[in-house]
Parts: C-alpha cells; sequence; structure tokens
C-alpha cells in the first residue's frame, strides 16, 4: 500500500476545484467531465468544503506524525487480513458538519476496492485514527473477498459491509473505540427494528432510490443510523455465537450472519 502525499495536493492548489487533477488518475475510466461528481460524493462522505479549514488541518496532520501513523497501521492490518495492496488518501474532514462531529467523532472515510479515503480533525488521538483506519481498510477487504459484485450489493450486504467493519474496531481497540451509533439501542429495540424496518427490504439496492441511504443512515421517520446499528448487532451476535474472529468471514456470504436471527 501507499500513502499518497496529499499534502502536496493542497501546496499547489489553491481551492477544492483543483482537487479534481490530483484525484482522476485514481478513478479508472473517469474523465474531466466527471471531476465535479467525484468531489461531491467525496464531501458527501466528509471531505472538508472549507479551504481555510483544510488547509490549516492538512498542515497539523503532517506536522503530527499522522501520515507516518496510518502507514504503521496499513501494515499492521495488511498482515492481519492478508489484504491488498491500495492507495490511502489522508485528506481534512469538514469540522463543520454536525453529523461527522456527533456521530463519528469528528472523522469519517471512504473506501473502494481499491482505494481508500481517510477524512480526519488534526485534534483526533492516535486511537481514533487506528479505528477509522481499521473500519475502512476492513472495508477494502470484505470487497475484495464477497463473493458478488460491488455494483451488486443489496442493502443486506451493506449493513453486513458496515457491521463487520465497526466490529473489527471492537476486536481490535475495544468498545471504547466504537463508534457511538453502536451502543445507540437495547438488543430489544434492534430486534424490532431489524424485523420491521430492515428485513423487509434486504434485497433493496442503492440505485433503486431514496429508500435504501434512508434505512441504511436512518432518515426520515427510520431510527438515527439504522442499518449500522443493526448490521453491526447481527455480526456482532454471529460472530460471538460461534466464536469466530474477523478474519474467519471476510469471505462469507452476507446471508449466513442472518441465520442466526431468522
Amino acid at each position: 500500500m501507499s500513502i499518497a502525499s496529499t499534502y502536496e495536493w493542497l501546496e499547489q492548489a489553491s481551492s477544492v476545484r483543483e482537487l479534481p487533477s490530483f484525484l482522476l488518475p485514481y478513478f479508472k475510466g473517469a474523465s474531466k467531465a466527471d471531476a465535479a461528481a467525484i468531489v461531491s460524493h467525496l464531501q458527501i462522505h466528509g471531505l472538508f468544503r472549507s479551504w481555510t479549514d483544510g488547509e490549516r488541518t492538512m498542515k497539523q496532520l503532517k506536522e503530527n506524525g499522522v501520515f507516518q501513523h496510518v502507514r504503521r497501521e496499513e501494515q499492521l492490518l495488511c498482515k492481519r487480513w492478508n489484504g491488498p495492496d491500495v492507495p490511502i488518501f489522508i485528506l481534512p474532514v469538514d469540522e463543520r458538519n454536525r453529523k461527522i462531529r456527533v456521530e463519528f467523532g469528528s472523522k469519517s472515510g471512504l473506501a473502494f476496492s481499491d482505494k481508500l479515503f481517510l477524512f480526519l480533525s488534526a485534534d483526533l488521538p492516535r486511537s481514533s485514527i487506528s479505528a477509522i483506519m481499521t473500519h475502512e481498510y476492513n472495508h477494502v477487504c470484505r470487497l475484495e473477498n464477497m463473493p458478488k459484485e460491488e455494483k451488486k450489493m443489496t442493502l443486506l450486504d451493506t449493513i453486513i459491509l458496515e457491521g463487520l467493519a465497526e466490529y473489527a474496531v471492537f476486536e481490535r481497540l475495544g468498545e471504547a473505540e466504537t463508534a457511538a451509533w453502536t451502543s445507540y439501542y437495547s438488543e430489544k429495540q434492534l430486534r424490532h427494528f431489524q424485523d420491521r424496518f430492515v428485513k423487509p427490504h434486504f434485497d433493496l439496492r442503492r440505485h433503486d432510490g431514496r429508500l435504501f441511504s434512508n434505512i441504511l443512515f436512518g432518515k426520515g421517520h427510520y431510527p438515527d443510523m439504522l442499518g449500522y446499528a443493526v448490521g453491526y448487532s447481527i455480526v456482532k451476535k454471529y460472530l460471538s455465537a460461534r466464536k469466530l474472529k474477523v478474519a474467519d468471514v471476510l469471505a462469507f456470504p452476507s446471508e449466513d450472519f442472518i441465520k442466526l436471527s431468522l
């Protein structure tokens, strides 16, 4: 894996609109016409919006040794899960986004099968950086091992993907480093939510409309972070009951995880 020198991007650019010139080579088949859509997609997932904030944060990330820490983390995780070699992009997080501050602890990320983005604030403790790196790199490993193409992933596949990644944080770093949403609801509530809101839509796909993201993130009348919380509960119960580790199940079909709860 390689840690991209993203701090050089911000030294050479003068606005967020110039970032695609650095990003496009990493998006296979993308052209300049796709630039705005790529940046918008990254910002939805936590990429900074204020250039002034971004420049300040990036300078601090570099000075604080974050790039070196992430490099050590990727070496450990690659060995832990026999994971693939993918480029990693460290960029400032949108610290003005309240949901990212509250739900995700001023950090976020976005994983693809062939690359990984970490969106970080400057004052994160090392343990928090390890947590988001663990979560996102687990996505990369799961996507590589899944017996299904990413574009064909269903809601069930996605909540298991998220649940497994956060359980990887729990397994490696303990409950203190898991996301706030892992403790929003009781097991009784989660079982009710799964049966009422999630199970009827297990086969839903992302391109089917807003219902997918509404359930996944808990938008509208759905409980906050619904899909994430239910996915984590399913994975935790499955691995605990079978005394398995995350490394053991990276290639398991999503349907296997719900055998205990159907």
